[in-house]
Order: C-alpha cells, then structure tokens, then sequence
C-alpha cells in the first residue's frame, strides 16, 4: 500500500513564458522533502501543480524531474530513514495521453500512478471499468511494483462529469482490482464523510483514503463519529495539502498531531494554516480565494524557495498589489509559528526575507 502521512501535491515552477524552470522544480521538491523532516510522499503533475494547464510534453518532463530528484534526495537521506515515495498524476485529457504517462510512471518506477476517471475527457463513466480492467491492467502487468490511485476532484472533471464525486458503485467496483489501492478526495465535506464511512477501513485494509481537502482533517474526530465509526483511531490515511508547499514541516507536524489525538496542538494548526489560505483570498475570475496556486507560489518566492511566482495561463495570478499584501500577511504569520513552536518544527527558510528584501514579480 502507499505510504501513509502528509503527501504534498508539488506547485510547477514557470517562467514568464510558461515554460518549465528546472533547477527551480528540483528545489521545490527537496523544500518538500525537508531532508526527511516533510512530506511521506509528493504527488507531481496534480491540480496544485496545473497538470490540466500544461500541455502533454510538459507534464511528461515534470514526472521525469520530480521522480528523479526525489530518487536522489532519498539517497542522501539516513540509512534508516523511510525513502520519500513519488506519486505520478498521469490524468490528461484522453485515454491515450493517460496511458503513456502511465508508461512514463512505470518506466521511471513511480510507486504509484494517480488517476482522476471523470476528468478524461473520451471516457464515458459506463466504460471507466472496462479501462482500467483492459488497458490499465494490461500495463500494469509488465510492472507489478506500480500501484494506482483513484483521485477523486469534481473542480477537474471533464464536461459530461462537471461537479460530481465519483460514484460510490465505481469506487466500489475499483477498488476490488488488486492494483487499485487508494483514493485521494478532493471532495466537500459531506462528500469525504460518505467516503470515510464506506471506504476507510483503517492503516491494515488493502484500500486506503486520503484526505484531499487538507482541512478535514482538523475535523476527522467529528467526521467520524457522524459516519458512525466509533474507533478513535485515525482511519484515512492520509492528507494531501497543496499549502504544505510552502510550510513542509508544519503539516507534517499537524498530520501527527491529529493521528496523536493532540487537541491543543490541532486547534493552533488548524488556525494558522486557515490564516495562510486567508492571505489569498482575492477575487478573481473564478470567485473569491481563487488565488490559491498564485498565493502559494508569491509565497515560496517572497521567501527565497523559488525564483519565480508565476502560475500556467489560466490559473489566477496575483497581482503586484495583491503579491506585496500577502509578502507582509506572510512575514507576521511566519513570526507567529516561530513564537509558537520549537525551531525543528519549522520549515527552513535559508534566503528569507532579510537577506534580499521583499520580492515581488509580476507575471500578468
């Protein structure tokens, strides 16, 4: 099975152009990583990362990069330490897209190839089953070592599919296939409830949940009890936080906080990572707090960890005003984690502010 604890869905460094930065995407996974003090696993070329905005070759480079440079990173880390796992996102617009990255995936030994069913745009939901017993399977075969996720996000799914969960008979019929071996839900909250009463079977099942609205799991005790699950373990196994691009260490110190059962800790987390996504909360396009990816990524430039902000066309940008509000926002509530928690709690931040002033860039 996967491994379980804090997967970061990696952002993509690009430049003005939209064109990949690769040095830069090198550093994002090692930030991630936090040399075995962050994320359990990274899922690379997901939403957070804009797959769906970048064209077919782009995503094919961005596997190769992540895998590659989480394979190195895992070298360098201790002889004990648990290597980081690299997910591959191989969901594109077609079926014959999907399985070549799929062919990418397993070529590079991903431990796992991540699918989004209702987003193919050619895969009716009558044939979904019939794709991943016929020509998922078929692939699957020639490297018994990859394992798939289901993923589960009804802001990404194709036309015929727009704003739906994935159904609970799919799911049901899916996860029987002994290469099916999670599901990441990108889902509500009543959703993710229905989906932990009927799906999680705790850390020993052969199937496993992960939490893709990260905040749930501030509220996993009260999720449970709804769904009628009275064991006080954690039954997901789970969460997959896009702002854990930023602040590795924090989440994986509030997953164990919420897996501990550590109610003061839980609160103080829950309300600092609530203050972040607040910071990006601007109105674009697509309504108010659109601006999460832009946020995120102004974020990891104004503190040194990439050396451009710039999101895919499509997806919300900052603007210069909106960028130099979030850089202040940003240093008052790093202030706040640092009088908060211990130092080895704490991403690092080796260029930050002090050393090179404010950054802002505009990629309008």
């Amino acid at each position: 099975m996967p491994r379980t604890g804090l997967n970061i869905p990696i952002v993509t460094a690009l430049d003005e152009a939209g064109n990949l930065i690769e040095s830069d995407q090198r550093l994002i996974v090692r930030h991630a990583i936090q040399q075995g003090h962050g994320a359990d696993s990274l899922f690379i070329c997901g939403t957070t990362g804009e797959y769906n905005r970048l064209n077919f070759q782009q995503c094919r480079r961005l596997l190769e990069i992540g895998i590659e440079e989480t394979r190195l990173v895992n070298s360098l880390l201790p002889k004990d330490a648990v290597p980081i796992e690299a997910w591959a996102g191989i969901t594109a617009p077609t079926k014959a897209e999907t399985l070549e990255l799929l062919d990418v995936a397993a070529q590079l030994n991903a431990e796992m190839a991540v699918i989004a069913p209702y987003a193919i745009s050619d895969l009716p939901s009558s044939e979904i089953v019939g794709f991943f017993k016929g020509e998922i399977a078929e692939r699957i075969r020639s490297n018994e070592s990859l394992v798939i996720g289901l993923y589960d996000n009804p802001d990404i799914a194709a036309p015929q599919n727009a704003g739906k969960n994935l159904a609970d008979e799919l799911v049901d019929e899916l996860k029987k296939l002994p290469f099916v071996a999670c599901l990441k839900a990108s889902a509500n909250r009543t959703a993710f409830r229905n989906y932990v009463k009927n799906f999680a079977r705790g850390a020993d099942d052969d199937f496993t949940l992960y939490a893709g609205n990260a905040g749930l799991i501030f509220e996993i005790g009260e999720i449970q009890c709804e769904a009628e699950l009275e064991n006080s373990e954690v039954v997901i196994a789970g969460v997959v936080s896009g702002t854990a691009n930023v602040f590795p260490r924090e989440w994986q110190q509030a997953w164990r906080a919420v897996v501990n059962h550590d109610t003061k800790k839980i609160s103080v987390f829950n309300e600092l990572f609530a203050e972040f996504v607040s910071l990006t909360g601007f109105p674009g396009e697509n309504g108010y707090g659109s601006k999460l990816i832009g946020g995120i990524k102004q974020a990891m430039f104004h503190l040194g960890i990439i050396g451009s902000p710039c999101v895919a066309p499509g997806t919300p940008a900052l603007t210069a005003v909106e960028a130099q509000q979030l850089n202040e926002n940003l240093d008052n509530l790093i202030s706040e984690m640092r009088a908060e928690f211990k130092p080895e709690y704490l991403s690092v931040y080796e260029n930050e502010k002090e050393n090179f002033g404010s950054r802002i860039q505009s990629c309008e």
